[in-house]
């Protein structure tokens, strides 16, 4: 019996985002993941790189760079050293975005002309009678 083969991605033509809210998010384009398997990677890179900045802070941060220190902390709690690596990783992550929202442009956008002011004199406006 053969297997049916997974559809292949469509490669859509990506909408010009109106307002940064409006982007779609791509993880492939940051991370690798290979077509097919998509969700295994992304489960593991949610367990792995938290845990791995969780490690990193501890070592340069509470250990001090010492390997002597670092070793004979008791890191045996995989909870704990991973929800201090997604702290981390989270709090880089808003920082990223909030980077990106700042700076984003609408360059799809045709400039517009400047705007025309009427020619008003003051006391048309400001009617002072």
């Amino acid at each position: 019996m053969k297997k049916a083969a997974l559809p292949k991605k469509s490669s859509k033509p990506q909408k010009k985002a109106k307002s940064f809210g409006q982007q779609e998010v791509d993880f492939s384009k940051f991370l690798p993941l290979p077509e097919g398997h998509e969700k295994i990677f992304i489960a593991l890179y949610l367990i792995t790189i938290p845990y791995i900045f969780g490690l990193a802070f501890l070592f340069l941060f509470v250990a001090k760079g010492s390997l002597d220190s670092f070793m004979s902390m008791d890191i045996a709690m995989f909870l704990a050293v991973w929800a201090i690596g997604y702290e981390i990783v989270a709090a880089i992550a808003l920082l990223v975005i909030f980077y990106k929202m700042f700076t984003f442009t609408q360059s799809a956008q045709q400039p517009s002309a400047p705007k025309q002011r009427k020619s008003t004199t003051l006391y048309e406006i400001h009617k002072l009678e």
